[in-house]
């Protein structure tokens, strides 16, 4: 499972790339167990997005994690507690966005990406 996530991280982040954005970061740990996936520029926004992976079409695609809200936050504000700093500008908007996965095949995958997943 491990290794699935790994993949799905670089694939997510080589995804977000290829479609304009700057990824800063991914597969960021702080020293307290926070995790996250992919940090990322889009535009005048950084992107915290969250990742997830499933093998096999028959499960369909991995199950959303929006119960995560408090979780992506306090990760991103540590993450900026470290790396802000390097941002290129103070008035910066914050974004979570989900990438979900369905690994079909071993270079074969179905993604959906929810731009600002915990938006209103």
């Amino acid at each position: 499972m491990f290794e699935l996530k790994q993949k799905a991280i670089k694939a997510a982040a080589t995804f977000l790339d290829r479609r304009g954005y700057e990824v800063i970061d991914n597969e960021w740990k702080s020293e307290d167990g926070g995790y996250i996936d992919v940090v990322a520029r889009d535009e005048d926004a950084v992107v915290f997005c969250d990742v997830q992976a499933r093998r096999g079409v028959e499960k369909g695609m991995p199950e959303e994690s929006l119960g995560a809200r408090e979780r992506m936050e306090v990760n991103a504000a540590k993450w900026l507690g470290q790396h802000g700093d390097n941002l290129d500008n103070v008035d910066v908007a914050i974004r979570f966005d989900q990438i979900a996965m369905l690994v079909i095949g071993e270079d074969w995958a179905l993604l959906r990406h929810r731009i600002n997943c915990l938006g209103s």
